[in-house]
């Protein structure tokens, strides 16, 4: 429910609005627009951090959650009222490293790949034959399961192909392999990459009895990387777009981080389809096929939205601009509604029929605003509050144009709907919860004028994190998402991270203000609840992850600094390999009431 409005979105789920508002910091409606705001534009911008070693310099927007965990961790006025020494400063600074850095006793898993970086960019050796290519494909016995475990996964990316089409292709191709296209047999070892990394990551057994899911992973996608390179991937082609952009979400799975390498693949990718003329709608060009246009559509709607969250997990502006772009959304179809004989589409199916398109096209309208809030963020223009208020009563509206199947609800009443579905409600929440947290957060601090931005930004990081902690619980054996936990990709994780500094930061200003805190406390034990909650969850996946480790490592930090003992705290956690779970309530990991203990 949007702080700026005091209504509920729906009447169907009543007991979760009430929830939301019974725990939030506290509803209020939003400032009056004022006449100063409108003559008087200031920008709240910070200039950002700039890192600077031997090597060279990294920049950190202020809009990253590393800049806030900056904030959180070295700010002399906090650690002044921690009462901390110089050298206990350092030691905390040291440790929090420590944490970050990979070691024999408390780093990272090991990771499967020799390098970090995207094999395309890297180069792929000597060039290889199509014959050899195609000698490294398994059996169809084999090829058949993982192309099937692909098609039939709610991975959005899939919307890109056309299923029905594949499927012919796919039977022209084992009836002469030396008759496709490298670009096609590219798209074939990516979607194979693909399945694999959904056999890894939900820790299932792989359809490969000879070697294990890492090196087929990185198997496949190395082989992917040279047939792209064959096909000459820079030039216009045939199924160019959509093989690249299935080898670059190979590669995005690789990690629950943000990768700069990715980020520079979908930037090829991006430019290659705006060669090919993706950007510009079908309707303008008579010699476009209907099926084609409308596979372009659907394609361009990814990759904006891609776009959009990469670029941000980066830290770095988006490529794609809505100015240069007339693309409209696909259609409400099914892949059966329309081949390569169609010639005019059929009339799109009602948005509450749900089809492959809904989830992306939910997504869009929601995207688009968060599209504004991120160049808002980024932007060195000077902006009114009146315009921050409008931007938010315009992803109020997205958000509450979702389709009913799409809006969030409590766990306990999801549990006749499929997994799948109720993956992508939260997906869909947590975006329109990052995007509430972008937009206010440079005014978090400004307690008077701006106590509703505070209050949108807390409440977005505590839903946030109550989801969570939700996904955590039914990820578990025996919950509702055990078989979709591979859900849970870099994006959710930065969402985690982000939203637990949002919350670090307040009890940090919150701590300066001594007897002037604006938090009661009840709103601080809560938020401490969720912190606690959230630092064991992170206690569990942080080998996985370096941010999640530097996320852990300050949460711990920020939990002893409110309990008094900063070097205690962090100490006694890092000490052990694993975190236990111990501390938590046993109807949390149990499902029952659990919604009520955490929301």
């Amino acid at each position: 429910m949007s702080l700026a409005k005091q209504q509920k979105p729906g009447d169907s789920i009543p007991d979760f609005n009430a929830a939301v508002a019974a725990n939030s910091v506290g509803y209020d409606t939003p400032p009056s627009l004022s006449t100063d705001d409108r003559e008087n534009k200031q920008s709240l911008r910070d200039p950002g951090t700039l890192l600077v070693n031997g090597e060279g310099t990294n920049y950190i927007d202020s809009a990253n959650w590393r800049a806030i965990l900056e904030e959180v961790c070295i700010d002399p006025d906090i650690i002044e009222n921690c009462e901390l020494t110089e050298s206990k400063i350092n030691g905390v600074k040291e440790h929090i490293e420590e944490l970050a850095e990979n070691s024999d006793d408390d780093g990272l898993e090991e990771d499967p790949y020799s390098d970090n970086s995207p094999a395309l960019l890297l180069g792929t050796g000597r060039p290889f034959s199509k014959e050899e290519l195609i000698v490294d494909i398994p059996p169809r016995s084999t090829v058949d399961r993982l192309v099937s475990r692909f098609l039939k996964t709610p991975e959005p990316s899939i919307l890109a192909i056309h299923v029905p089409t594949f499927q012919k292709e796919y039977e022209q191709f084992w009836t002469f392999p030396q008759g496709m296209s490298y670009t096609w047999i590219a798209l074939l070892y990516s979607i194979m990459a693909l399945s694999i990394s959904m056999y890894h990551r939900s820790d299932e057994p792989l359809p490969l009895n000879t070697v294990d899911s890492m090196t087929a992973w990185n198997h496949f996608r190395r082989l992917a990387a040279q047939c792209l390179t064959q096909a000459n991937y820079i030039t216009p082609g045939q199924h160019k777009v959509e093989a690249l952009l299935m080898y670059t979400l190979s590669e995005f799975y690789r990690n629950l981080d943000a990768q700069m390498g990715v980020s520079f693949l979908f930037g090829i990718t991006i430019r290659l389809a705006m060669r090919m003329g993706y950007h510009r709608d079908p309707s303008h060009y008579p010699g476009l096929s209907a099926k084609d246009g409308e596979m372009r559509r659907r394609t361009w709607a990814l990759l904006t939205q891609l776009d959009t969250l990469i670029s941000f997990q980066v830290g770095l502006p988006r490529t794609i601009q809505p100015w240069f772009s007339d693309t409209g959304l696909p259609s409400n179809l099914l892949d059966t509604d329309f081949d390569e004989d169609t010639t005019v589409l059929p009339q799109s199916r009602p948005d509450d029929e749900r089809t492959p398109s809904s989830y992306t096209c939910a997504k869009a309208r929601i995207q688009h605003v968060f599209g504004q809030i991120s160049d808002l963020a980024y932007s060195r223009e000077p902006v009114s509050y009146d315009e921050i208020l409008e931007i938010e009563r315009r992803l109020d509206e997205s958000h509450n144009m979702l389709p009913s199947f799409f809006r969030i609800r409590p766990i306990g009443q999801c549990i006749a709907d499929p997994s799948e579905l109720v993956m992508r409600r939260y997906t869909l929440e947590m975006l329109y919860q990052k995007a509430r947290i972008v937009l206010h957060r440079p005014y978090l601090g400004e307690r008077h004028r701006h106590d509703h931005s505070r209050v949108v930004c807390l409440t977005a990081a505590k839903e946030t994190l109550r989801h969570h902690a939700d996904i955590w619980n039914e990820s578990l054996p025996g919950g509702q998402f055990r078989a979709e936990r591979f859900f849970v990709n870099s994006f959710q994780n930065t969402d985690f991270v982000l939203s637990s500094m949002i919350l670090c930061l307040e009890l940090s200003h919150d701590n300066e203000r001594g007897h002037n805190a604006h938090l009661s406390l009840q709103e601080r034990t809560n938020i401490l609840v969720l912190l606690e909650t959230t630092q064991k969850i992170f206690g569990e996946t942080r080998r996985r992850s370096v941010d999640t480790q530097r996320a852990f490592a300050a949460l711990s930090l920020m939990l002893g600094r409110v309990k008094g003992n900063p070097l205690q705290s962090l100490s006694s956690r890092s000490d052990s390999q694993d975190i236990s779970m111990e501390g938590m309530s046993e109807t949390f990991f149990l499902g029952g009431d659990a919604n009520q203990e955490t929301r």
